[in-house]
């Protein structure tokens, strides 16, 4: 097998007259190591004068065999349809790898033939710390941009052959230049913004459990609220994000990427990665084993407590999305690590009620992540050395922010509703609920959950969500 997709595999094709390839893998414009394959293996070593950090899964100091592609190569690449297409007319997945000019991170594959072509640029690089806020930006809520897409309708529509971004996931993305003088998006190779665009079709977005691919409008408008709400009420590090008006139905949403600035990359890798687990397999973890690899990678207890916090942001919007590869972390120097900017961030709530509302299950005991209690988070806060007292202070902070700040936000939307209506599930009577009240329904039943579960006592929030929960009262009247 050459790789595996969503109830499909892909076949390896076995010549024995081809010879063996080669990839050089430079990280960080560093010659890291080799990469050879063919005749069903996979070999890497390092390059004996190599001393940058290693790569997850992969030993210095001696030969890695494999008879898969090894996973933190694997997560690189795109999933899926998208990856379905970047197969096409190739024997090995290892063959997509000298294409991933922009991948996430700071890694090359040259070919060993076209070593003397590679021409790394990353000497001036400026320690990320330093210049975050540049490289960050500051966005307000909504940011609808007036602008031209400059793309064409096959690649919008992800119908083209060939994919226009080759950074990991499964939603299509593609590498843009954002030009607010000329007010133009047009597509660029060496992009520091992404474009993902909106979707008509039916998808099965989110690890549906039942399998049935489903259509979720505006995943563009939710994103870019819920990455806002972050950046702006949480003082999260969120990179820019804004929508653009599809010409037909529905939104693009555009962000800008935190591992590049004038060219330059900054080496990160995501949790799949780390924990040696293979993109489909992003689900298929614990809480406990991300944060147990969290404690272990990142830099400080500032940072780990800054992990534990987006946990918990996720919880409360209930992003189930969150899996192994949408946490991460980035290399700021010296091989220390702090926790990636936010990205994909969404709330799935909003669409089904009825999610989960996290990602990864709890191990033992066994738990969905549905209706964790502050136990659960506490056992997690444990792991990364944070104690219960310090981390009930980080969640009453989040929570009576979004207590506070969240209806401010449905109100918004209800006035961008106005000029741009955003019409969802159809009713009985043959109108549609709007996005701002399935938002808003989402934000009422948490709060409604959060003091079932005992929450809000423990965070001595009760005056704070006393007006929120009269909604309940009435219900229950």
């Amino acid at each position: 097998m050459i790789g595996e997709g969503k109830q499909r595999a892909y076949q390896r094709i076995f010549d024995p007259n081809d010879s063996i390839k080669k990839l050089i893998v430079f990280s960080n414009g560093q010659a890291a190591g080799e990469l050879q394959y063919g005749h069903g293996k996979y070999v890497f070593e390092y390059d004996t004068k190599y001393s940058g950090s290693s790569f997850e899964g992969l030993e210095k100091n001696m030969i890695n065999s494999s008879v898969e592609l090894f996973t933190f190569f694997e997560n690189l690449i795109p999933e899926y349809h998208r990856r379905e297409k970047l197969l096409k007319n190739k024997n090995d997945i290892a063959d997509i790898l000298e294409e991933l000019n922009n991948s996430h991170g700071a890694l090359d594959f040259v070919k060993y033939e076209n070593l003397h072509k590679y021409k790394p640029n990353y000497g001036e690089r400026k320690n990320w710390i330093t210049i975050k806020n540049k490289i960050l930006s500051s966005n307000t809520f909504p940011n609808l941009l007036d602008v031209k897409i400059d793309i064409s309708d096959d690649i919008l529509d992800s119908v083209s052959n060939t994919e226009h971004s080759n950074l990991s996931g499964y939603q299509t993305k593609i590498d843009i230049n954002l030009d607010l003088e000329k007010k133009l998006i047009t597509e660029s190779v060496e992009a520091q913004y992404i474009l993902k665009p909106r979707n008509k079709e039916k998808n099965n977005y989110f690890n549906n459990e039942d399998g049935k691919k489903k259509y979720y409008p505006y995943i563009a408008v939710n994103e870019h609220l819920f990455m806002s709400f972050a950046k702006n009420e949480l003082n999260f590090d969120v990179p820019y994000s804004a929508i653009v008006k599809a010409k037909d139905v529905d939104y693009h949403y555009v962000t800008k990427r935190y591992d590049r600035i004038d060219g330059l990359k900054y080496s990160q890798s995501d949790f799949a990665q780390i924990l040696g687990i293979k993109s489909e397999n992003k689900y298929k973890s614990t809480a406990e084993d991300l944060f147990e690899a969290i404690n272990a990678k990142l830099l400080n207890q500032e940072t780990k407590k800054e992990a534990l916090r987006f946990y918990y942001y996720s919880y409360l919007i209930k992003h189930s999305d969150l899996h192994l590869k949408n946490i991460g972390a980035l290399e700021i120097g010296n091989k220390k690590f702090t926790m990636t900017p936010l990205y994909d961030v969404i709330s799935v709530g909003i669409y089904n009620g009825k999610s989960n509302d996290l990602g990864l299950p709890m191990k033992q005991p066994a738990k969905k992540p549905i209706n964790w209690k502050m136990d659960d988070f506490y056992k997690l806060a444990n792991i990364v050395g944070i104690r219960e007292i310090a981390f009930r202070k980080e969640a009453r902070k989040i929570t009576k922010t979004f207590l506070e700040k969240m209806p401010i936000y449905i109100e918004l939307m209800k006035d961008f509703e106005k000029m741009n209506p955003l019409p969802m599930q159809k009713t009985r009577i043959k109108s549609y609920i709007p996005f701002s009240t399935k938002l808003s329904n989402m934000f009422k039943e948490k709060v409604i959950t959060l003091k079932k579960l005992g929450i809000i006592k423990e965070l001595e929030l009760i005056d704070e969500a006393g007006g929120l929960l009269s909604v309940e009262n009435k219900n229950n009247s």
